[in-house]
């Protein structure tokens, strides 16, 4: 049996990347030997994801470093602490670059799949075999010279690099040697029930970070309020920006109109879905918003901005909302149309229930089986 390895950062906090390495494991696994290699972790503590008993997990180090911003010790007048950050951070690589040249440079294996361009650097300069090496990216570039031309370097020398939506292998794919393939993020299962779309309740789930725009999302339901008075959004998830989120709710005075759960499991987060009619994004940059993917396999409409990549990629006319605009009251009009248009909201699901099985399992195995066996 052909072995897999997939190199990533860590398992054991929720996330899009973390998901997708988890599923993509999960996928493999009844026909290959699979192995994760994580940059940080510990064997004891619990994973986000469930793996199969029959995926090896290797932790290189166990503890994944404080991120430290250094423009934030320059705009806060903290120029003394940078040589030290500077000190700290070129420890980090070293051991970074110890642990990783201990880990692939005996490594055997037939497939070498990475998650992020970093990773890409390390197998380049550490593994020497002649296993198959496949890069995936799940960031949008943002049209940012620098992250393009680091990924594009990255990834010289690779085989394959593997991108979720059109829109970003038709970029990539003018400006390397490298093949460019589009395959969807799965999903781990796709559900049989479906939401009934009967509540006035609205769900989103992400990270409580700045890129993901909740504010926007609060500022638009705060206007919703007003006219449909039994509305309620319910933000499932954690980040940085969760104090401040907090404050918004409380100084718009939407506490009966907006809850923040924190991190659910995903059972808990499944039972949000069941009861809710609509999923709701508001993010500035989404490579591929695999939430999305999900919402849908519960049959969820759902409403996102088209300066996300991911949405532009996965919201259609015909399943859900699209919306060319950053004003919250475009937004609460466009909730407010369609919990006042019910038959909307079924036309949507009806379609989402005829489309969604291009992210199921056996759908993208079969796309990744392709790019194994050429």
């Amino acid at each position: 049996m052909k072995r897999i390895t997939i190199i990533t950062m860590q398992l054991h906090t929720p996330g899009g990347i973390e998901r997708f390495v988890s599923t993509l494991a999960t996928m493999f696994s009844k026909d290959y030997e699979v192995e994760i290699i994580a940059n940080y972790g510990k064997p004891k503590e619990p994973l986000a994801f469930n793996l199969p008993k029959n995926v090896r997990i290797s932790f290189l180090s166990p503890t994944k470093p404080e991120e430290i911003s250094m423009k934030n010790l320059i705009t806060k007048f903290k120029w003394h602490k940078i040589p030290s950050e500077l000190f700290r951070r070129k420890n980090i690589n070293a051991e970074k670059d110890r642990v990783f040249k201990n880990a692939l440079s005996t490594l055997q294996t037939d497939f070498i799949i990475t998650d992020r361009a970093a990773y890409n650097f390390l197998v380049k300069k550490h593994y020497h075999g002649s296993a198959k090496k496949i890069a995936t990216d799940h960031n949008y570039h943002q049209n940012n010279p620098k992250y393009i031309k680091e990924l594009l370097s990255s990834i010289e020398g690779f085989n394959y690099l593997i991108i979720a939506t059109k829109e970003l292998r038709d970029f990539y794919a003018t400006k390397t040697k490298v093949k460019c393939r589009c395959i969807a993020n799965p999903l781990p299962s796709i559900p049989n029930k479906k939401s009934d779309l009967k509540t006035k309740n609205i769900i989103s789930v992400g990270r409580l970070v700045p890129e993901k725009d909740f504010p926007l999302l609060i500022s638009a339901i705060g206007i919703v309020s007003k006219k449909i008075p039994d509305i309620h959004l319910t933000i499932i998830g954690d980040g940085s920006e969760k104090a401040h989120l907090k404050s918004q709710i409380s100084e718009q005075q939407l506490s009966n109109h907006i809850t923040l759960t924190g991190w659910l499991s995903q059972d808990k987060i499944a039972e949000y879905y069941y009861n809710s009619s609509l999923f709701a994004i508001t993010s500035k940059t989404e490579a591929f918003g695999l939430v999305l993917a999900e919402a849908m396999s519960y049959g969820l409409p759902c409403l996102a901005l088209k300066r996300a990549s991911g949405a532009r990629a996965q919201i259609s006319k015909d399943i859900g909302i699209l919306l060319n605009t950053e004003d919250p009251q475009d937004i609460a009009n466009a909730i407010f149309a369609v919990f006042t248009e019910p038959d909307l909201l079924k036309a949507y699901q009806k379609n989402i229930n005829q489309n969604i099985q291009k992210y199921s399992l056996d759908s993208v195995r079969s796309e990744w089986k392709a790019i194994l066996n050429s």
